[in-house]
């Protein structure tokens, strides 16, 4: 008898699969943090009241992603899939699938 084949196992280690940190938090959210403080700072015109808004947030982001660093790609998410469903009351729950819910339209079917 022949030895079974098997597939070929290569380690996969946590740093591939971790997102890309900025004091410790991602990119993305690093990104809208900045884009927020500088906002502030156009309408207010004080820079301090700008870095006091980014430090804050900032250090409200590095809470969020204290336990999960992929917390900020499911609050992405949950943002382009589950938030805009539009029959989320209809059906109680919404779908996870990034395509868009239109529905089919059918003459005379939903006669009220």
């Amino acid at each position: 008898m022949s030895e079974p084949e098997y597939l070929t196992e290569d380690p996969l280690f946590l740093a591939l699969t971790r997102p890309t940190l900025w004091f410790g938090v991602p990119v993305e959210a690093t990104l809208l943090i900045g884009m927020a403080s500088v906002f502030v700072l156009m309408v207010v015109g004080n820079p301090i009241w700008a870095l006091a808004i980014g430090g804050a947030l900032l250090g409200a982001a590095r809470l969020i992603v204290r336990t999960d660093y992929n917390m900020f790609k499911i609050i992405f998410l949950f943002g382009r899939t589950k938030a805009p469903a539009p029959n989320k009351m209809l059906w109680g729950g919404s779908s996870y699938s990034p395509l868009p819910v239109a529905g089919v339209k059918r003459k005379g079917f939903c006669r009220v």
